[in-house]
This record gives C-alpha cells, structure tokens and sequence, in this order.
C-alpha cells in the first residue's frame, strides 16, 4: 500500500530559548535579593522593638519598685567590656541600711542589639541641656548575688556610690568607639524613692551592630546615618517614657 504523505505543516516546538531562560533566572535572582534584604531589614526592626520594649519595661519596674519600697532604685546597663557589654541589664535597689541589692533577675536584648552611648548622649547645641551618661562600679557575686563597692580612696570614707559622669562618645559614619569599658562598671539610670527620675531627660537608644575591640559597628547601606535606623526612647522626670519617631529626633542634639 503506498503511503499517504503528510500534508500537515510540522508545529513548532514549545518551549523557551536559552536567552529567555536566563533572563527569567535573572529577574528570579533580582527578586530573590530584594525579598531577603526586605526580611533582613524586617528582623533588625523587629528585634528592635522588642529591645526597647523590654527597656522600657525594665525602667517601668524600677520605678514601680522605687514607690513601692520607699528606696532608690536603679537601672543598669553593664559597660564590663564582656560580650554582655551594652546588652545586659538589671535593676537594683538600696535598701534601709543604704545596701545595695539585686531586684530583679537581668535582662539581654536580642542577639545583634546594642545600647548606643553616643546616640544616648546629647550636646547643649540646639538650645537644650546637655544629657550625659553615668557610670558606676559595683560587683554582683553570681552565687550569692551580694552586691560589692569599691573602697574610697580614703579608707576612713565609706564605699561611694555615687555614679560619675562619662562621656562624650562619638559615633563615625557606621563605627562607635566605646570608650571606659572596665570589668564590673555600669551605665546608671536613677529613681528616687518617690518614683521621680533622677536624670529628666536622658536618653536609651538601641542599635544593631556588632561590637568588638571596644568598637560598634552599625551595618548601614550607602546614604543611611546610623541614627536613621536606631530605637529608643527619652525618659522624663515623672519616670514615663517618650519614643523616638524618626531618626531626625535622635540626631538632635547630638555630637
């Protein structure tokens, strides 16, 4: 039998060049970077908020503990040059025979998250007050969690627990120098026993950063100040607490 011949035209085939399909892996890339960065910068803000929330909630405590008890209360942030530095926090009180001690267990930020001495800080320029820090040494036993002050220099004094004013700090470009870091010292934020602030005005300001060799340093992407993406909140005589909205609010002021 003779064979019909095919009289229909041959169908192209489906399918995608090899252009087409690195273009298409291309934009896939693209998107895919966009989309990390995204969630990066998503959990940086995330862990943030939840750094200045539990600030927040630690100085809240200290003034509720300071009008509960009738005693000085105060929130400390450890300067001790450890991997703790700028991260842990904890409150204590001074009880009726002018002991310190612990009032409640400490409290890290989230991995990555630092507390900013220079964006704490603020100058006399602008027309307000200058806000400084204060730092204080003390050591806490972990066993028995007795709190330990340094000797006067004059040995006929008793121990002094009054903080010293530090400062300035400075922060270049995307780098911090953090500067008094010393075994068993810490920044101090003071409430008087009927709950009032002692420092009106200071500032608590997180950043996320990786700190080492007493330097912290912010990851920024090109045209971004550190302050830009920094947290935190001021704190009034009363004890509230005020946040910062943008990163021009935190830039006032300072150095």
């Amino acid at each position: 039998m003779q064979a019909i011949p095919n009289t229909h035209p041959k169908q192209p085939r489906a399918g995608f060049s090899l252009i087409e399909l690195m273009v298409v892996i291309m934009i896939i890339l693209i998107l895919s970077g966009i989309v990390i960065a995204a969630m990066n910068g998503s959990d940086d803000s995330r862990s943030l908020d939840s750094g200045v929330s539990r600030l927040d909630s630690l100085f809240s405590l200290a003034r509720s503990a300071a009008i509960t008890r009738k005693q000085t209360t105060r929130v400390l942030i450890s300067l001790d040059g450890t991997d703790r530095s700028l991260r842990y926090a904890t409150i204590v009180y001074k009880d009726d025979d002018g002991n310190w001690k612990i009032y409640s267990e400490g409290e890290y930020l989230p991995d990555g998250i630092y507390f900013s001495p220079a964006l704490s800080t603020k100058t006399s320029s602008g027309g307000g007050p200058a806000v400084q820090l204060y730092r204080w040494d003390m050591t806490i036993n972990p066993t028995t969690l007795a709190i330990t002050l340094p000797p006067n220099d004059d040995p006929t004094q008793p121990p002094n627990d009054d903080p010293t004013a530090i400062g300035p700090f400075s922060l270049t470009g995307n780098s911090e120098t953090i500067s008094g870091a010393s075994a068993n010292r810490w920044l101090v934020f003071e409430f008087n026993p009927n709950g009032t602030f002692k420092q009106p005005g200071a500032r608590v300001v997180l950043l996320p950063g990786i700190l080492a060799a007493g330097t912290l340093t912010v990851p920024l992407e090109q045209g971004v100040e550190a302050a830009d993406i920094a947290k935190g909140f001021v704190v009034f005589r009363s004890g509230k607490v005020l946040y910062f909205q943008s990163g021009e609010q935190i830039k006032e002021g300072n150095s």
